[in-house]
């Protein structure tokens, strides 16, 4: 299981951060810029980001928008570990991006299989589809790694509070659908970072490089020999 105790993302036209903050991040996410002449000048930016973290997560425009293949085509190379998925919204999305991976792994000349997979939740319809996702995702090249869930995100498209119970809920449901995988679930709002710990969290996500230690320190739970927790 990967440690994703604390996720940078670097959001675009931002500058990279500096390679002590990239190499404090357990992995780092490369936001897509939104324009599409945009794509090939971020070929660069994801180079200079591999050589300051081992790894580096490229966060391609949602599959429902068109532009991922014309994303990942120049910016996939060497080097970059892994693919967030950003709000899919069916397991074919999903399963088109694996697709597509395939493909441009063989162009850009990583071995078959080798990129990883994570994918972001924040939307009531992604808790009705994400078990299946993830069984689909699990049964083919088993390449997924973590998933997302965005409070923030889900409480506006609701139009509830943040601390709404029913966010809450939604929350342990990733949780719990998660752990049914052997995955790590990353928070999207790094505020309630205790809070979401509480719930089972594994880490949280930030694009403020000073957030990372706080985020490393409290979802830092290092696993205890089981045999120690034994009566005897």
């Amino acid at each position: 299981m990967d440690t994703v105790r604390a996720v940078l993302i670097v959001l675009p036209d931002e500058p990279l951060p500096d390679p002590a903050s990239a190499a404090a991040a357990d992995a780092v996410v490369l936001v897509a810029p939104p324009e599409a002449a945009d794509f090939a000048a971020e070929r660069e930016r994801a180079a200079e980001l591999t050589r300051r973290t081992e790894r580096l997560y490229l966060a391609p425009p949602t599959i429902g928008s068109g532009d991922a293949r014309a994303y990942l085509t120049p910016v996939l190379q060497p080097g970059v570990y892994g693919v967030a998925a950003r709000a899919p919204s069916s397991v074919e999305q999903l399963r088109y991006l694996e697709s597509l991976l395939e493909d441009l792994e063989i162009r850009a000349d990583i071995r078959p299989g080798l990129t990883a997979m994570a994918v972001g939740f924040d939307h009531p319809r992604a808790l009705t589809f994400m078990s299946d996702a993830l069984t689909a995702m699990r049964e083919s090249a088993a390449r997924m790694t973590w998933i997302a869930f965005n409070h923030e995100s889900l409480a506006a498209t609701l139009g509830v509070p943040l601390e709404s119970a029913t966010v809450a809920q939604a929350g342990s449901q990733a949780v719990l659908t998660a752990a049914a995988f052997d995955l790590p679930v990353v928070s999207g709002s790094p505020a309630d970072a205790e809070a979401h710990a509480a719930l089972g969290f594994s880490g949280g996500a930030t694009d403020d490089p000073a957030d990372l230690e706080r985020l490393r320190t409290v979802f830092d739970r290092p696993e205890q020999d089981a045999t120690e927790e034994e009566e005897p």
